[in-house]
């Protein structure tokens, strides 16, 4: 323990995560500690003159260290504690050296465990046992979780960030990835392949049939050697009977098409976005990746529109909405994922006035953080400071 709470910003600075189960192992494993150290340095000491000694007092020491990792094997299973804010680490850091230096310990360490209380509810109760849908919160960028259940998990774009959608994913304990959709190229939906394929076995990847920007998809495909990688277009559809979600691809369509140029980031590879329905058994998401006015419109005339509990909002928020999509999906919930005070304006206020309107609940990852959707949409924030959680 006395180890523990100095070495504790340090071991949040290097790793953005603290396991809830490091104090009850070092209490269990301090018993063996000097028992092995003597034993070690007798063995080392011993071997060399009486090598029937030295082994036998070795294998005593052995004995005990892998007790150690019997215990370490055991406590790998709980949770880990994830932060975000650096500031949270700048805060322990500061009571920790109170702990020890300052006169007032006992309010030192009374703070500090408060904090810390704050933090592990806050973290445990994210994403909740039943989360079936998470946006995770990485910065300017997009990044949807779908929850197949016992470690699994659809992604559709990973964000810019490695970390940022890598730490996401460790959060909701995802190792396994059965489908990974990259929606279109640009960074800010694909610049992160690198965090989530690290550690995770990835079964299929599906891409649009717009391999553009060509440096970007080159470099995408580097990340994803070994994965089967598929272009996708309107009317396929993908079915997972073990946890019956099933899937419909609403666009693009197999040929090209040519739409209004409008100001920004290259309205051509907003509009590859693949776009589509995904459905569980009690939930239901439209996903647009970056499509723009133009087609969101094609897609809301087509008569492939159903209604939904959830709309992933389209290239953040932006201005370039198709509202009447909005009465055709009637969403109870909408989620913007977007990076705190982004240079491109987003999202656009008079598009959130438009969802406020018609009753919809908006859900913000730059004022919310990692948002998660359960059964009878039930919202759970990460939020983006301790002290500003916001339930819904």
């Amino acid at each position: 323990m006395s180890a523990t709470i100095p070495c504790l910003p340090v071991i949040l600075l290097l790793s953005n995560e603290f396991s809830i189960a490091t104090i009850p192992s070092n209490i269990l494993v301090a018993p063996v500690i000097a028992p092995i150290t003597v034993l070690g340095f007798l063995s080392a000491i011993l071997t060399p003159i009486i090598s029937s000694v030295g082994a036998i007092l070795f294998a005593a020491a052995s004995f005990f260290a892998k007790y150690i990792v019997v215990v370490s094997d055991a406590m790998e299973k709980f949770p880990s504690i994830h932060f975000n804010d650096t500031r949270v680490y700048i805060f322990i850091f500061i009571l920790s050296l109170a702990l020890y230096f300052n006169h007032q310990k006992s309010i030192a360490v009374i703070i500090t465990a408060l904090l810390l209380v704050q933090l592990v509810f806050t973290t445990i109760s994210w994403p909740g046992r039943n989360w079936q849908v998470v946006n995770c919160d990485v910065g300017q960028g997009d990044a949807m979780v779908v929850n197949l259940g016992t470690s699994s998990a659809i992604v559709i774009d990973t964000g810019p960030d490695p970390g940022a959608i890598d730490n996401c994913l460790r959060a909701l304990n995802i190792k396994t990835i059965p489908l990974l959709i990259l929606t279109h190229f640009h960074s800010d939906h694909v610049g992160a392949i690198s965090g989530v394929v690290k550690d995770r076995f990835i079964g299929q990847v599906w891409i649009s049939n717009l391999h553009q920007p060509e440096s970007a998809y080159e470099r995408a495909m580097k990340e994803l050697v070994g994965i089967e990688v598929k272009s996708v277009t309107k009317g396929e559809s993908y079915l997972f009977p073990e946890s019956n979600v099933e899937i419909k691809v609403l666009w693009p369509q197999s040929s090209g098409v040519n739409f209004k140029e409008l100001p920004g980031d290259g309205s051509k590879i907003n509009n590859s976005s693949i776009s589509l329905i995904l459905k569980t058994n009690d939930l239901s998401v439209f996903a647009g990746g970056d499509i723009e006015p133009e087609v969101q419109e094609v897609i809301t005339t087509s008569g492939l529109l159903s209604d939904v509990d959830l709309l992933k909002v389209s290239h953040h928020g932006s201005a370039y909405q198709y509202v009447p999509m909005l009465d055709i999906l009637k969403p109870e919930i909408a989620i913007i994922s977007v990076g705190s005070e982004n240079s491109y304006g987003h999202p656009d206020v008079e598009f959130v006035n438009e969802l406020e309107k018609r009753s919809i609940s908006v859900w913000r990852t730059d004022l919310s953080g990692g948002i998660s959707v359960a059964p009878t949409n039930k919202i759970r924030v990460t939020g983006k400071e301790w002290w500003k959680i916001r339930w819904g």
